[in-house]
């Protein structure tokens, strides 16, 4: 059976059927250069209806911006989610494994850590080419659960094929891309398509981890493994959309300043602990693609150890600190990084006391449980990307497509039809 090209892939081919094929040898023939003249090959892969935009403002703030209304949408999904709930538990599966690349691998770090916190299940988090070639049966029941934004991501349906044809696994996908080759060879799917117009991963990031969420916390209500924990996590998820759009509607111009004033760093430490290891990640991931501006990450204890001799006036540390077991070391971070001469954000709850006092700046989001603090802190870190971007001079659209030698870098790394 020939392989299922994503749809965008499909549209390009079949315009020029005639044309030279994309190969490793010439990722991008003169007829294909030719469309990404006119056309960045992001907006390509995002399927953009609307034109592209080559000054501010990029059609990213806007997807940005969307966000709370996406989010309550996803809520309205809960029954869907119940029953597969349902299923994990009537066919008895006993560890999950979540697989993925770039930001659904971090989404199946969080993933891995949330379940096994709520569900009381056996859990892994690995990137998609990890399990493909490394990954080895356990002696439980496994039900794999794999994430690609589009559904075309080659390592990702590498993998799903040996799940299923040589370990005899079953295999759940969480898209945002409706028809996707993903959703073609998977047992199930679960489907929440954002209309994100282009650019990196926004809106299928946050909606994602809400779907995770309530997929999570469906599936510990059928297990009754920590009730009390999620009680209180499931009051306050329902009251995330409204806490990312107060934070989007009252720091918006806080965060576009604090873009400002470290447009000239030369790269940024990123450090968190716990589910906000995952937030550290994303956020680290969004300021790269959006900027263009390097990010080392750290954990927390990683950070004393690791980074001290790199500490320099050109070189940002920020500290990603909801209340929780990460919170003190995190303090301790900043400590040692105003010392250094290195500069400092801190991204904190509201009323925050002690980074507050420390930091050099600030970003207060609202309280939620440090479980639920990757939806709004990687709403911070796409805001903050996107302004640094624009300050310096880079369209957020595209993850550097807009140049024919990055498109060109992006074709000999997923020749055409395979992410």
């Amino acid at each position: 059976m020939a392989e299922k090209l994503p749809r965008w892939a499909k549209r390009l081919m079949d315009k020029y059927p005639d044309a030279e094929r994309p190969n490793p040898e010439n990722p991008l023939p003169s007829w294909l250069e030719e469309e990404l003249r006119k056309v960045p090959l992001w907006y390509q892969i995002r399927e953009a209806t609307d034109d592209p935009r080559f000054a501010p403002p990029f059609h990213l703030i806007e997807d940005v911006r969307r966000q709370p209304d996406l989010l309550r949408q996803t809520l309205d999904l809960r029954n869907q989610l119940s029953n597969y709930a349902d299923r994990i538990v009537s066919e008895g599966y006993e560890h999950l494994v979540f697989i993925g690349c770039g930001s659904a691998f971090y989404t199946s770090l969080f993933s891995a850590f949330l379940f096994r916190r709520v569900t009381g299940l056996t859990t892994e988090g690995l990137e998609a080419w990890e399990f493909r070639n490394y990954w080895q049966p356990q002696n439980r029941k496994t039900l794999v659960i794999a994430q690609s934004a589009t559904g075309g991501s080659f390592e990702v349906l590498e993998a799903v094929r040996l799940a299923q044809s040589e370990l005899g696994l079953k295999t759940l996908a969480i898209t945002n891309t409706f028809d996707s080759p993903l959703e073609a060879i998977v047992d199930e799917t679960i489907v929440f398509p954002t209309g994100q117009k282009t650019g990196p991963d926004i809106c299928v990031i946050t909606t994602r981890l809400m779907l995770l969420c309530l997929l999570a916390f469906e599936l510990g209500l059928r297990t009754r493994f920590n009730l009390p924990v999620l009680e209180q996590l499931n009051t306050q998820l329902a009251n995330v959309p409204e806490n990312v759009e107060r934070f989007l509607k009252e720091q918006d111009e806080t965060v576009h300043r604090l873009a400002e004033k470290h447009r000239s760093q030369s790269c940024l430490f990123v450090v968190g602990g716990g589910p906000n290891w995952f937030t550290a990640l994303e956020v680290a991931l969004k300021v790269e693609e959006e900027s263009r501006t390097p990010c080392r990450t750290y954990q927390t204890a990683d950070y004393p150890h690791m980074a001290i001799s790199l500490l320099a006036s050109d070189r940002t540390t920020m500290v990603i600190a909801p209340p929780g077991p990460s919170y003190e070391r995190l303090h301790d971070c900043v400590r040692t990084a105003k010392v250094a001469g290195s500069p400092t954000i801190g991204i904190v709850v509201e009323g925050d006391k002690q980074i507050a006092r420390d930091a050099e700046d600030i970003i207060a989001l609202p309280a939620v449980d440090e479980m639920l603090f990757p939806i709004l802190g990687t709403v911070f870190g796409q805001l903050f990307g996107y302004y640094l971007g624009v300050a310096k001079g880079v369209n957020p659209d595209t993850l550097g497509t807009d140049q024919l030698s990055h498109a060109k870098a992006w074709l000999t790394a997923f020749p055409l039809g395979k992410h």
